[in-house]
């Protein structure tokens, strides 16, 4: 009988030991023999050579880290993947004097190109630049509402057209005109993308960048396989769009939107001969920034909006009341009446407080050495901030599982006094640009459907509310996930006025 070979074999065992010995080598070379001149933050048990790289959560990381700073007592906890040296922080003093007042921690990556991305949006979305788009806000979010009133099961649909209507419009000019739009699937797409995958940080790739061109049978990683797969999601996102609307531009029919303003500019640029400070990819990035960034951060804001109105009644009906008072109930509210509705602000901050969508944010680099609380931060450092340890900070927030948009309300009104959670939207320089047109999309869409529309838990066949419970991915950013509520409209009236806005 012959014997039968397979071909590589050999090649393959041969493989995977350098593999192993050039891993080992070089953890080994990051980790040997160092002595600090204050101790490390407190961490759980390490192991030989790959340290906490078995230990870091893969699911719920945000839970796991703030377990572990309330057993060590301590703001920061510190892990060592393979040499690599990862702190998180668990409160919001903490990041605060590390991630805004000190110089020596700064956003990975941060360099000539991503300078440019940020100018761009930082230009476009001031507190003050924002005003010029909220009539755009306001259509979309009373197009929205009268979808639902339409088909209110396809009511996650439409919060997902609302979010993506609105930054298409503002980023590129165009608008979404049918519920099956393709735009809305891309956002879809580049959703699932982001917030699946696992929490950042774990993935042996975030530290050892070169294993990203291994094969999946050798790394066997759930991050680097899922970034596989869904990169045509990113890539689809970052494309089309700006296609459409260069193809526009070219034809000069293009709408007015951020795009387009970068594009006339650096067309004149290049017809007196001038240099132009951003190059069309830099255009095209910044513009795919709004979409990925916009699209999904309000409809995830706006999904647990929802929810916790139907949770909470007492607070949709003060809400309604408030409403009632300011504008009545013969127009529409718009933004221009946002000062005047304080408690309407409330609850969209207390969304973003009561489950903060990038529970374990964006990360940053030590760019130094660093002491904080006699606690060594070696330079290199991952630092990672838990904004949802801050969010359940007891010694901030009394009674901080509740959904109470009361706690913000000052003392002298019989409210806690509590302050808004600035963690969602980031800190130092990575803090989110985008973070007041974000609110102000989610507080157009919340005032539109209190004003209009009742909301209630669904009913069984024998009229019994059955109770609803939100789930979230795990991911980058984290979004959640479908539950079922009731829809009624308030009023012939308000069914009416929101008729008079369709287009």
């Amino acid at each position: 009988m012959d014997t039968v070979t397979i071909p590589g074999i050999p090649h393959l065992r041969l493989y995977l030991l350098a593999t192993a010995v050039v891993l080992a080598i070089w953890v080994l070379a990051r980790s040997f023999a160092k002595r600090y001149p204050h101790p490390l933050p407190p961490s759980p048990p390490a192991e030989p050579l790959i340290g906490h790289l078995r230990t870091v959560p893969l699911e719920n990381a945000h839970l796991v880290h703030m377990r572990y700073a309330k057993e060590y007592n301590s703001p920061l906890v510190y892990f060592n993947i393979l040499g690599n040296h990862i702190v998180v922080l668990n409160t919001n003093k903490a990041a605060t004097d590390l991630l805004d007042r000190r110089v020596t921690l700064t956003f990975m990556r941060y360099g000539a190109q991503w300078k440019m991305h940020r100018t761009v949006l930082q230009n476009n979305f001031t507190k003050s630049s924002i005003v010029k788009y909220q009539y755009i806000q306001e259509q979309e979010a009373r197009q929205a509402v009268s979808s639902i009133v339409r088909d209110p099961p396809q009511w996650l649909l439409f919060t997902r057209r609302f979010a993506s209507a609105v930054v298409l419009r503002i980023g590129f000019g165009v608008t979404i005109q049918r519920d099956d739009d393709p735009y809305i699937q891309i956002a879809a797409d580049a959703n699932l993308a982001t917030s699946k995958g696992g929490n950042p940080g774990t993935a042996l790739v975030d530290y050892a960048p070169w294993t990203r061109f291994l094969p999946d049978w050798v790394i066997n990683s759930i991050t680097l396989r899922h970034a596989r797969e869904w990169s045509w999601a990113i890539r689809r996102l970052h494309d089309v769009p700006f296609a459409a609307v260069l193809k526009e531009f070219d034809a000069g029919t293009s709408k007015p939107s951020v795009a387009t303003t970068l594009l006339t500019k650096h067309a004149e640029n290049e017809k007196q001969g001038l240099p132009n400070e951003f190059a069309l990819a830099d255009i095209q990035g910044a513009s795919a920034s709004v979409f990925i960034a916009g699209s999904n951060t309000t409809w995830g804001t706006t999904t647990v909006c929802i929810f916790n109105l139907m949770q909470n009644p007492a607070v949709f009906q003060k809400a309604r009341a408030e409403i009632d008072r300011v504008v009545g109930t013969d127009r529409l509210p718009s933004l221009a009446d946002r000062a005047q509705l304080r408690y309407l602000d409330y609850i969209v901050e207390e969304v973003s407080r009561w489950r903060p969508l990038s529970p374990i944010g964006i990360p940053h680099r030590s760019t130094q050495d660093d002491v904080y609380n006699d606690m060594f931060i070696p330079r290199g450092t991952y630092v990672y901030y838990n904004s949802y340890a801050m969010s359940r900070d007891p010694s901030i927030y009394r009674d901080a599982e509740a959904f109470s948009p009361d706690r913000y309300m000052p003392k002298e009104e019989g409210g806690a006094g509590e302050p808004f959670l600035s963690a969602p939207f980031g800190f130092g320089r990575r803090i989110c640009v985008g973070r007041h047109l974000a609110q102000a999309s989610v507080w157009i869409f919340a005032a539109t459907l209190i004003a209009t529309m009742d909301i209630s838990k669904p009913a069984d066949a024998e009229g019994k509310e059955r109770e609803q419970h939100l789930k979230f991915s795990t991911g980058l950013s984290s979004h959640p996930g479908y539950f079922d509520l009731a829809f009624r409209p308030r009023s012939e009236k308000a069914k009416a006025l929101l008729a008079q806005t369709m287009y």
